[in-house]
């Protein structure tokens, strides 16, 4: 009897031992975070990724229950501030506390503490923040050839690197200033479309700016501002593109009109304008004439010595034709050289020479007198 009233006993003792034990490890409830002290900067933002776990699918209730004043503190998942969490999935669920420390705050240690509810268990999270000072070009926007120059026509790029000396991971936005009319882009290399670059801490990332001139842009510097908004301090870049212009030469008549009239024995003027419709200035401007043989042009004036973007300048042509030209029609060729230009234009003038009236006179008056005369000998002779 008293034998089965120990063993009894014995096996009791046992139950009672394991039974407690399997309901802990069923009602076990952790949360834990793999990095749970980290340095920060002020006006950062810091970012706990967690892990929460039970032994049973349940609701997790989450609260921060210790913050420094004026910090804020939340968790966040799924696009959400949360407040509660399910474990009833094969995986934990995904949250993350996020603590923002202000911009004011003071060098030091800090904690925060994450306070996990299920029933009757509870669980504490504390992390540690050490703020550290700012130093100045923590963030940094740099370019190893800041200045280009080209044509107005030409597409400018230049590499940056964008440097994260901060404690954090930073995201950011790029911006650009230019001159009106241009078009400047920022974007990390490689990236068609992103508007922001991504940069852990204490990393790098590369910068690709595309600077697009206005076709008219008249030949100087232009400067760029290029603009990375995001760490403690936003890095700025200083570009510039020198735009050493495009000359260009035109040539027509004040009339539009290319012919001319001459008379032989007289000269006739043309006037042509001359324009720089390129956006670099033009020096050194000479117009030359390639008429028919016992002809003379010459012009007026007949060097143009500086000539700027969109000027014109009327240059007066003065046309002699041969004095034994006969009436008909002549081609004038006029051409433009310049050191500036490597096709410089070319205008042909159809001229019309035509008789002068004295002359048309004196042949009358020799046709006559060969008529009369040949009325004469008729009129002797034609009776023999």
């Amino acid at each position: 009897m008293r034998r089965r009233v120990a063993i009894a006993l014995f096996v009791g003792c046992l139950l009672l031992s394991a039974g407690p034990g399997r309901v802990a490890a069923q009602e076990g409830l952790d949360v834990t975070t793999l990095y749970p002290a980290v340095t920060v900067d002020p006006g950062s933002t810091a970012r706990f990724p967690l892990s929460i776990t039970t032994d049973l699918p349940q609701r997790v209730d989450l609260e921060v229950t210790q913050a420094p004043q004026g910090w804020t503190a939340r968790v966040r998942g799924g696009g959400s501030t949360v407040e509660a969490v399910y474990t009833g999935g094969e995986e934990p669920p995904e949250a993350t506390l996020e603590v923002e420390v202000p911009e004011g705050a003071a060098p030091g240690s800090q904690q925060v503490v994450l306070e996990a509810r299920a029933g009757l268990l509870s669980h504490q999270l504390t992390v540690d923040l050490s703020v550290q000072a700012v130093e100045a070009g923590a963030v940094s926007l740099t370019g190893q050839f800041p200045n280009l120059r080209g044509p107005s026509d030409a597409t400018f790029q230049f590499d940056l690197e964008l440097s994260n000396d901060t404690n954090q991971e930073t995201t950011f936005s790029l911006e650009t200033q230019a001159a009106r009319g241009w078009r400047a882009e920022a974007r990390p290399t490689g990236e068609e479309q992103a508007a922001t670059a991504v940069v852990e801490a204490g990393g790098s990332s590369r910068v690709q700016v595309t600077v697009t001139p206005p076709i008219n842009a008249a030949a100087g510097v232009y400067p760029v501002v290029v603009r990375a908004v995001g760490g403690p301090e936003p890095a700025e870049a200083q570009l510039a593109v020198e735009i050493t212009g495009t000359p260009s030469l035109a040539m027509t008549t004040a009339d539009q009109r290319l012919n001319a009239r001459v008379t032989v024995g007289s000269s006739s003027t043309v006037d042509l304008v001359v324009t720089n419709d390129g956006t670099a200035p033009l020096t050194d401007v000479r117009l030359a004439a390639t008429p028919p043989r016992g002809w003379e042009v010459t012009f007026n004036p007949e060097t143009i010595a500086q000539l700027a973007p969109n000027e014109s300048v009327t240059v007066v042509a003065t046309i002699q034709a041969a004095a034994d030209a006969i009436a008909g029609d002549y081609a004038v060729n006029v051409r433009l050289s310049s050191e500036d230009v490597s096709d410089p234009p070319e205008l042909e003038l159809r001229t019309t020479v035509e008789t002068s009236a004295l002359g048309g006179a004196l042949g009358l008056g020799v046709l006559g007198a060969v008529l009369v005369g040949l009325l004469v000998i008729f009129r002797r002779y034609g009776r023999r």
